[in-house]
């Protein structure tokens, strides 16, 4: 488990190093493609065609960080967030702050995320403003809001006194949406959750834990039917709350936490493999 979570945590590390600093084409763009919608490639590389650009504000959403323009989706996202946010709202379950989804085009990020090419992933924050119940957020607010966080990355702690009774019941609507392929939050809110469900987790199956996620929860969609070039992930066959999870309150996970893991010598980085030949044609397209 060790070299595979540190490989991808690496790569992470490794692809903000590599954009940082050079110009990154699909950042430049600010407009979506004349072509069809299309999710093409894979969720770490590739690219989006005929994007929808969600709008500010909704029943049950508002959108946050917007100065950052990484608000568009293939139109199965903004569909399934528009329809999620509806129903989280008709259960009185509060207002939806939707951060970064893809950009205009999809495409690789010079900083924050190594996935969210492709239109089909959300991050959604836990906490919810309370001003945005009553009006919509001015582009100062949007922008400068703080997102408060259910646990603490450095220590490896749920923190309670943040926890929202709201955010089981809101995670559990997006994860029996058949939709949703996964739903990524930090290892100590799937262990709360795991807690909470006791025997009634098998909704809990497509919630995965990973680093980060502490303040906010990514949805991540199935490719859509129809689009042939959107590259599928395996479905998740792991016990909702098992071994899987453990691993990352084991010593061996601590050891890479702390970096206090035996030094081995690191791999050499492999070579990014290139986009999707189609990818070209979006990126260039009117």
């Amino acid at each position: 488990m060790r070299s595979v979570y540190s490989m991808l945590l690496g790569g992470t590390l490794i692809l903000g190093s590599a954009l940082a600093g050079a110009t990154n084409p699909w950042e430049e763009i600010k407009s979506t493609s004349s072509q069809a919608p299309a999710s093409i490639g894979e969720y770490t590389n590739g690219c989006l065609s005929g994007a929808d650009r969600m709008p500010l504000r909704g029943e049950g959403f508002q959108l946050v960080r917007t100065g950052r323009d990484r608000h568009y989706g293939n139109p199965a996202l903004t569909g399934f967030l528009t329809d999620f946010s509806a129903q989280v709202a008709g259960q009185g379950l509060g207002r939806l702050q939707i951060g970064d989804m893809s950009m205009a085009r999809g495409g690789p990020f010079s900083y924050g995320h190594r996935s969210h090419q492709m239109g089909l992933d959300a991050d959604i924050w836990y906490a919810q403003d309370p001003r945005s119940l009553q009006r919509p957020l001015t582009a100062w607010e949007r922008d400068n809001i703080a997102a408060k966080p259910l646990a603490d990355a450095k220590d490896h702690l749920l923190i309670e006194a943040n926890w929202d009774d709201n955010v089981p019941r809101i995670l559990r609507l997006a994860a029996e949406d058949p939709r949703v392929e996964r739903i990524f939050v930090h290892p100590t809110i799937k262990r709360k959750l795991c807690r909470i469900a006791g025997k009634d987790n098998d909704w809990l199956r497509r919630i995965r834990p990973w680093w980060g996620h502490n303040y906010h929860f990514h949805v991540r969609l199935a490719c859509p039917k129809g689009d042939t070039n959107c590259v599928a992930q395996q479905p998740v066959l792991n016990e909702p709350c098992g071994d899987d999870l453990d691993w990352w309150f084991s010593d061996e996970f601590y050891a890479l936490l702390h970096g206090t893991a035996p030094q081995q010598e690191k791999p050499k980085p492999k070579p990014k493999p290139p986009m999707p030949q189609q990818c070209t044609q979006v990126l260039h397209s009117p």
